[in-house]
């Protein structure tokens, strides 16, 4: 399960960490009570934040497990 790790670094379920500065999280929290931001990090990881929360992470990796399988069918 995707998580964060206070306060202003999130692990992805692939294992990999993005990592950014806490003004910039407190802006992107503050931003996402009026709508869903995203939070682009190191190798196309996406954070999203919605109602001041982190929701999920965008994985490049699952997107392309999810494209193979998609493929298949």
């Amino acid at each position: 399960m995707a998580r964060e790790i206070f306060p202003s670094s999130y692990e992805c379920n692939c294992g990999h960490h993005s990592h950014f500065f806490e003004n910039t999280v407190k802006g992107i929290k503050k931003m996402s009570m009026k709508k869903r931001q995203i939070l682009a990090g190191s190798e196309e990881h996406r954070i999203v934040f919605y109602q001041g929360q982190m929701v999920e992470i965008i994985c490049p990796k699952a997107v392309v497990k999810n494209a193979l399988t998609a493929d298949e069918a």
